[in-house]
């Protein structure tokens, strides 16, 4: 077999027009040069003068992949003017072994441990009539001329999404042109848009649980699963119960809400109102309720990256019209501060017991007593008391005020800084 034809390499991966013939009529075939881009390049030697030359020599098609492999050998000349006087020059240099695509981009490059042994005059063809030399210091591929590459699949813009589907995800990688499907798993993607050879826009399809590769399929077949293709399917949350359902419409009720899928929980929302909340485990959510503009039955629903709780009657809290109150003053401030709690609404000589909840699991307390006080005739008390080093992590903490005769409670919330 002869070339015919002279082969300028003006940049990595250039794509080229040999002419490649047997002795008989010649046709025109796309040749890509194969080389190392020079930021991956410099990567390698960290240093640049006046750019990195690069020798390329194929050295087969990889056997698991079928793609060209290859090793590249790269340096380049620093000089400048010496201590003792006079112009010196230090030479930085290194090998790699590289794998590329059939359009050359790079899949994978390693530093050797030592400089391989090359073939300058290596020519070679897989069974898809591709052709692998080396040339002049330079790595070519042609590509036989029935052969499409399959495409390949390099990173995807979100790796997770809702089971339900309906999200979007932009697909990154090389030969996209003229793809027929895209998948997530077996299923097919509700729709996707090929925005140019290396991106495509798909929308995630309902699937059940469980993580998938993305894949994209065109004439010369489905792209290869990679680590970097992986999308998680999301479960939705859903809500099974709260403890308590109901609470002062002032606000400061900590609630436990149980349910399902909990985990990377980013909202709880009491119908309509986002409130501060902790991740028990992934059935189990803290939360403590914001005032309510006025009293109410409403929905209480956790987010996730696999969508909003459905709406039911287990998610129902009431935010009661009347019962004791109390109000802390300052309302946040560090350990050390002395907060005064005032309320009414409890029976007339009834004494008050103030606790401060912590937060914290067995075996730190749950509570800590903060102040009591009697209640006067019309219901109201006042007392003051310190939030103590026992009081738990920075954050909302609900002061419970409640009635030794009446057992009746007030909930506020103090925010410790």
């Amino acid at each position: 077999m002869t070339r015919r034809g002279r082969i300028v390499v003006l940049g990595v991966a250039m794509t080229l027009i040999a002419t490649i013939g047997t002795g008989g009529a010649a046709s025109a075939a796309s040749t890509t040069s194969l080389l190392l881009p020079q930021s991956m390049a410099f990567s390698v030697l960290g240093h640049s003068c006046g750019g990195i030359q690069e020798q390329a020599y194929a050295t087969g098609f990889d056997a698991t992949t079928g793609y060209p492999t290859g090793d590249v050998y790269l340096q380049t000349r620093c000089g400048g003017s010496g201590r003792g006087g006079g112009y010196q020059t230090t030479t930085y240099s290194a090998w790699v072994s590289v794998s590329w695509d059939f359009t050359g981009a790079v899949i994978s490059s390693s530093v050797p441990a030592g400089a391989p042994s090359v073939d300058p005059t290596f020519s070679s063809s897989d069974a898809n009539g591709n052709e692998l030399y080396n040339a002049s210091n330079s790595a070519y591929l042609t590509l036989g001329p029935n052969f499409v590459p399959a495409p390949r699949v390099t990173g995807i813009s979100s790796t997770s999404g809702p089971a339900a589907g309906g999200m979007s995800v932009t697909i990154t990688g090389t030969g996209f042109t003229g793809a027929t499907g895209v998948s997530f798993g077996a299923t097919a993607a509700a729709s996707f848009a090929i925005n140019s050879d290396n991106s495509i826009t798909a929308v995630s399809p309902a699937a059940g649980a469980g993580t998938v590769d993305v894949l994209v399929t065109t004439a010369g077949g489905p792209s290869a699963p990679v680590a970097g293709d992986q999308f998680t399917f999301v479960a939705a949350p859903s809500v099974s119960g709260l403890s308590p359902d109901n609470g002062p419409v002032g606000g400061g009720t900590t609630v436990t809400i149980t349910g399902a899928n909990f985990t990377d929980a980013s909202i709880v929302d009491f119908g309509g109102n986002a409130v501060g909340f902790t991740i028990n485990d992934d059935s189990s959510i803290t939360a403590v309720t914001a005032a309510a503009e006025e009293p109410d039955t409403v929905d209480v629903t956790v987010t996730t990256p696999g969508g909003t709780s459905p709406k039911g009657a287990a998610d129902r809290f009431t935010f009661d019209p009347t019962g004791p109150t109390a109000a802390p003053s300052p309302a946040s401030g560090p350990v050390g501060t002395a907060v005064t709690v005032t309320g009414g609404g409890f029976g007339p000589g009834e004494t008050v017991k103030v606790s401060y909840l912590t937060g914290l699991h067995p075996p730190h307390p749950a509570s800590v007593a903060l102040c009591k006080a009697k209640a006067a005739d019309d219901g109201t008390f006042s007392c003051t008391g310190t939030i103590s080093a026992k009081a738990g992590s920075p954050g909302d903490h609900s002061i419970v005020a409640k009635g030794k005769t009446s057992a009746t409670s007030a909930t506020t919330v103090f925010t410790e800084t």
